[in-house]
């Protein structure tokens, strides 16, 4: 849950968060502050919190002194503008009896309630602290699409539990997360580097496909309302245009089995004609992670980092054409077709093209989805597993840096 504390003394300020931190589950990063009046309106013009601490007393903007009651503006912003998201609950605040009959009676209102702060007396922490632990217990996924606020920064799709253990591999705390009616697994964590966090939620489906990859990836976007769907794993890449554990990007993803089957008339052989549906990379994603894919030191890092079966050298990013079938390739012949279905064709595999239209027709808001899969074969009578581990561990390791270095945290100041 998110919380925001409006109050422009330090050490009340360091109180509060003390109050609010003591309880059960509740995250430090998902605390927001505000000085002022003006930066607490931002605040809420742009996230949804289920929780508002505000001091009565506080100044108008970065360079004024605190006014009395011009807390209650707030109040007034929270109730009668329409840019605003209206916080779950609103606790207000004051260590000064000027005003506080006024607030009192402005805090008369549903879900909404006034205490009185002492340094001395420090009661009113246990207030605080139950009031965080009721939300944060009610504050569970499923969240409710209300239109306009993400709940979780990223999600990520597998669809093998190899492809998940390497996930969890990451130098992160994952939880498991229950979801009521629901019996599959969730992890949740946080990717964290200097004031950098991104909450984080990964899942495996149960089943390899395009079938269940629209399915599961609509269950967590309903779930979790994640601002990024990213797509990681294994895949198949082409020869001459990939190599060995190479990261292959799609852009576009296509459905490998989309169009019909027909009669030539001349040869009266049956015929296959394509009708390739096409979904796009995100512009700006697509930047990010050609820029990403540059950075060489990084990459052979990620190379150096895995000391089991690979290949000789670090992996390139390579952006171009995915195409997604229902089955796996293991001929020759088969990748020549596909590969006819394409010029720009790079790589295969069975999930991104339902990922991204499940992405593309969620309600509001939409995540932005993006599918980087690193290439443990080539679709042919050679293919085996022996470089499963390290493909898995490449797209889950480039993933890693990538998001740390380019995607926007919910977390991130306004």
């Amino acid at each position: 849950m998110k919380v925001l504390i409006v109050e422009d003394e330090q050490e009340k300020r360091r109180l509060i968060s003390e109050a609010v931190n003591s309880a059960e589950g509740m995250i430090y990063s998902n605390i927001d502050y505000a000085h002022d009046l003006s930066a607490a309106k931002r605040y809420l013009q742009t996230n949804k919190f289920q929780l508002v601490i505000l001091d009565i007393n506080i100044p108008a903007n970065s360079i004024s002194g605190p006014t009395t009651g011009l807390g209650l503006e707030l109040l007034d912003f929270i109730k009668n503008n329409l840019k605003a998201i209206k916080p779950t609950y609103v606790i207000g605040m004051s260590a000064y009896s000027e005003g506080v009959s006024a607030a009192a009676q402005e805090f008369n209102f549903p879900l909404w309630r006034f205490i009185d702060f002492s340094y001395d007396q420090l009661g009113w922490q246990a207030t605080i602290k139950d009031a965080v632990e009721y939300l944060n217990e009610n504050n569970k996924p499923p969240f409710t699409a209300d239109g306009k606020n993400y709940h979780t920064d990223l999600c990520v799709y597998v669809a093998l539990e190899e492809e998940l253990e390497s996930l969890k591999n990451l130098s992160v705390d994952w939880i498991e997360v229950k979801v009521a009616h629901d019996d599959a697994r969730y992890y949740q964590g946080q990717f964290k580097r200097g004031d950098k966090t991104l909450d984080v939620v990964i899942a495996a489906s149960p089943e390899m496909g395009m079938p269940i990859a629209a399915v599961f990836a609509a269950k967590l976007i309903h779930t979790f309302r994640p601002k990024y769907l990213g797509i990681v794993g294994i895949c198949a890449g082409v020869h001459n245009k990939t190599k060995m554990g190479d990261l292959l990007v799609a852009d576009p993803c296509f459905d490998l089995g989309s169009g019909k089957w027909t009669i030539d008339k001349e040869t009266e052989d049956l015929k296959f004609l394509p009708a390739l549906y096409q979904r796009r990379l995100d512009d700006t994603l697509r930047a990010q992670i050609r820029s990403e894919g540059d950075n060489k030191e990084m990459l052979e890092n990620i190379w150096k980092g895995f000391h089991y079966a690979k290949p000789k050298e670090p992996p390139s990013v390579v952006i171009g054409a995915m195409g997604s079938g229902s089955s796996v390739l293991q001929a020759l012949e088969m990748m020549e077709q596909a590969k006819e279905r394409h010029k720009n064709l790079i790589g295969i595999e069975m999930e991104s093209y339902s990922v991204f239209t499940a992405c593309e027709f969620a309600s509001a808001p939409k995540p932005r989805c993006f599918s980087m899969k690193a290439v443990c074969d080539f679709g042919d009578s050679q293919k085996a597993d022996d470089f499963h581990d390290y493909a898995a561990y490449v797209s889950a390791n480039f993933l890693y840096e990538f998001a740390l270095v380019n995607l926007e945290s919910r977390h991130e100041p306004v």
